[in-house]
């Protein structure tokens, strides 16, 4: 009877424990970005001598085959520093979906990226709220001049027997990067 008692309330409590984490687990930040970016203090922002925007193109789901079939893939958003002496800021990584619409952002507050660190933000397979035309802006700056980071997206999923794997390289956005960089104007 003790065997029998001990089991349901595992089960009981397994249950419980997984229905009530099921809505967190939608606006959960997966990937090392929540851990390896440090939130940069209010007065720690020095002037940015460099400033960037840039579109990366991903991919969560693809067309396959015919009839408006389309396969589910899991994305990474990668942002690596290929600085060896200097910090870079992170100001924020948003995600849209094929309309345009942003879904979220990942990085809420200015954040430092350490020398020759890695940031990598993850879209499950099941999560479809991209579509085929998802993309990422992410908004970085530094305070020194320095090579710019390689900030890419890597999609992988699998169809059948098909593995299905490519990466998508981050594109600069000039105009964009300006407006960013120039003073507010007083209102």
């Amino acid at each position: 009877m003790k065997y029998i008692t001990l089991i349901s309330i595992q089960l009981l409590g397994t249950l419980g424990v997984g229905s009530c984490d099921q809505p967190h687990r939608k606006n959960r930040v997966e990937g090392s970005g929540p851990i390896v970016l440090k939130p940069l203090a209010a007065d720690a922002t020095q002037p940015a001598r460099l400033r960037r925007l840039i579109y990366v193109p991903v991919y969560s789901s693809i067309y396959w085959g015919f009839d408006q079939q389309t396969i589910n893939l899991s994305a990474t958003l990668s942002i690596r520093n290929v600085s060896a002496k200097h910090s870079l800021a992170v100001h924020s990584v948003k995600y849209y979906d094929s309309e345009g619409r942003e879904i979220r952002e990942y990085v809420p507050k200015p954040s430092s990226l350490a020398p020759m660190a890695t940031a990598d933000f993850v879209i499950q397979r099941h999560d479809t709220a991209g579509g085929p035309g998802a993309n990422f802006l992410v908004d970085w700056s530094s305070s020194v001049d320095l090579d710019e980071p390689v900030i890419e997206a890597v999609m992988i999923g699998q169809h059948g027997n098909a593995g299905i794997s490519f990466t998508s390289a981050g594109r600069p956005l000039p105009k964009a990067s300006e407006e960013l960089s120039r003073p507010p104007v007083p209102k």
